[in-house]
């Protein structure tokens, strides 16, 4: 049971609000699994529209892999570009 609540921008999280859906964009060229990395900017806007259209209430976008077993770090820049 949750007993606090969370604001995600005007998306209210926790209690008795409805559960949430959120879609995960991957923009990290090292991740393990290919399938789901979107690079280029048609990827990422089809990716997007799928999420919105499959019901994503909001997006986290990834642009640096956090697989434990990588040793893989990206420039701060680089990152920022990626999202």
């Amino acid at each position: 049971v949750i007993n606090y609540v969370n604001k995600l921008g005007p998306i209210h999280v926790g209690n008795s609000n409805p559960v949430r859906i959120m879609g995960i964009l991957n923009t990290s060229p090292e991740s393990f699994y290919k399938k789901s990395i979107s690079i280029s900017k048609e990827r990422i806007r089809d990716a997007v529209r799928r999420m919105e259209d499959e019901g994503a209430d909001f997006i986290d976008v990834g642009g640096m892999s956090t697989a434990p077993y990588l040793s893989t770090m990206i420039s701060e820049k680089t990152e920022t570009s990626r999202i």
